[in-house]
């Protein structure tokens, strides 16, 4: 890395840690304090949980935090640059503008991908643990036992796994009737006193009687007796959960699962699918806004915080109305899933490019 490439990522690390920070404290304000305080009333939370359910939802508010921040940051850096005249200085030694954005989309590439990985590996846990804590308090404490429960899955629009559990504490399951269908007729029939969850994909029930039917016999029925048996069901414990989580409390994968479930359970998942797309396209919303907030920063203004508060508020306020519009597409499958999801980074990368090359040009 080259000195200019170090003076500039220096001078872009300062703004982006303090437009971090700005922005983080906004949005805690204005979606997490007032509605943690009036649940710490309404269901009786002391202050201790309080406090803990609002750090845990901290890493959320700084996800959503970066791409603002890297905005502000860019815009801080380069209208510092110029109206110090560095900027002049740079041109003066052959240095063009085009290099020095070499940098900043690298810094726009690497938050991008630190924000991936922010996203799917922290944010969900701590998300999980703070729904999990006000869940607790939601429910009076109650121990964490859900009853009647059912599942419905679908194969080519055909029920072809029914499930109905009468009581789930964790991983266990209890007085559990699984009816499972081949061509739309009844071919097993399971019923068990218990069963957990083993691994993926794997459930041990306990204490049961499993009836197999003949496709072309009716009156011939296999009936086995167990005490422990081995039952392959693609589905997980959370799966029967009575909360379901939120997006921000699922990693990618768990996202994907969660598609395929539905799409098993003959509902329709293109709110999942949208949600989905739109996370990974909202992490690098932070490489576009690098080339925007270059662009800015090289046009003549006066510098100040303020001033690249202003204009990343401006641009993230038009971002978040691109963003209703290209969820609406998607939902309403006027735009296929990926492409609205997309459709604002399309559009203000495309605005970038063309001021970069406006600016490139003078």
């Amino acid at each position: 890395m080259k000195l200019i490439d170090r003076y500039i990522c220096k001078e872009f690390i300062g703004p982006f840690l303090s437009g971090l920070a700005a922005f983080a404290v906004i949005l805690s304000g204005s979606t997490i304090l007032f509605k943690m305080i009036d649940y710490a009333v309404k269901f009786n939370i002391g202050i201790k949980d309080l406090i803990i359910v609002i750090s845990l939802q901290i890493p959320y508010i700084i996800a959503l935090s970066i791409p603002m921040a890297t905005l502000f940051a860019t815009i801080s850096c380069f209208g510092r640059l110029s109206n110090d005249l560095e900027i002049l200085a740079f041109k003066a030694h052959g240095v063009s503008v085009v290099r020095m954005l070499v940098p900043i989309v690298f810094m726009g590439i690497l938050v991008s991908a630190l924000n991936i990985v922010f996203n799917e590996f922290i944010v969900p846990k701590s998300a999980s643990a703070s729904e999990e804590l006000l869940f607790s308090y939601k429910n009076n404490k109650t121990p964490k036992i859900q009853s009647n429960l059912n599942i419905t899955e679908y194969k080519d629009k055909l029920p072809f796994r029914v499930i109905n559990v009468a009581e789930k504490e964790g991983n266990l399951l209890r007085n559990i009737t699984i009816a499972e269908y081949k061509n739309g007729f009844l071919n097993r029939l399971i019923r068990a006193e218990s069963g957990t969850w083993i691994l993926h994909g794997a459930w041990e029930f306990y204490d049961g009687v499993m009836h197999n039917f003949q496709e072309n016999d009716l009156k011939r029925v296999t009936v086995i007796e167990f005490e422990k048996e081995f039952i392959n069901m693609d589905l997980r414990p959370v799966d029967f959960d009575n909360r379901h989580k939120k997006v921000e409390e699922m990693s990618g994968g768990e996202m994907l699962e969660k598609i395929e479930f539905e799409k098993r359970k003959g509902s329709d998942p293109i709110k999942l699918i949208m949600d989905y797309h739109m996370k990974i396209a909202l992490a690098f919303s932070s490489l576009i806004y690098c080339i925007l907030g270059a662009s800015m920063g090289l046009r003549p203004h006066r510098s100040s915080s303020a001033m690249g508060i202003g204009l990343s508020l401006l641009v993230i306020f038009s971002y978040i109305i691109l963003l209703s519009i290209g969820m609406g597409l998607g939902l309403s499958k006027t735009l296929p899933p990926l492409i609205a999801a997309w459709l604002p980074n399309i559009i203000i990368g495309m605005l970038s490019l063309l001021l970069a090359r406006k600016v490139v040009s003078q």
